[in-house]
């Protein structure tokens, strides 16, 4: 789907961590990873043991679905690269977050945004560039509007 935007694999990734190193999530919408993973593993074997068992102090079982936790644990209200650092401990919230750094064709994207701050900053730039690019109407098909809000 990316791909189809123009959009790359390390625009990708520079985008899932702009989109995850500040905000949060409901217990609901990661439960599975740390109560039901599989028959074998109740706890997905790609998550860092002693955070799932943060997890499950924050999300016991049956928790209000209204609780929420930061999707970054250790800095939640900095936009940096510690998402990745995260990864590389295996403390990515989501399976989608986790298999950036499980994965070996996107790994090394990992470590190099994990080693460097500007590198991710630089990458996140030139993906949020190109993501504003895309779907763009112009000449006869769009409009600039007067307020945003509603069409002229």
């Amino acid at each position: 789907m990316f791909a189809r935007h123009g959009l790359s694999q390390t625009d990708m990734i520079a985008l899932s961590g702009s989109a995850h190193t500040i905000g949060f999530a409901h217990c609901g919408r990661f439960s599975k990873r740390i109560f039901n993973f599989s028959p074998r593993n109740t706890i997905d074997p790609t998550l860092n043991f002693r955070y799932a068992l943060q997890l499950r102090q924050m999300c016991p079982r049956n928790v209000d679905p209204r609780i929420a936790i930061n999707m970054d644990p250790t800095t939640p209200r900095t936009f940096d690269n510690a998402y990745y650092k995260n990864l590389q401990q295996g403390m990515g919230l989501f399976t989608s977050d986790q298999v950036l750094f499980s994965d070996p064709r996107s790994r090394g994207t990992v470590n190099l945004f994990a080693s460097s701050n500007a590198a991710f900053h630089n990458a996140f730039v030139a993906a949020i560039t190109k993501l504003g690019r895309v779907g763009v109407l112009t000449g006869k098909q769009g409009e600039i509007r007067r307020d945003c809000t509603r069409p002229n």
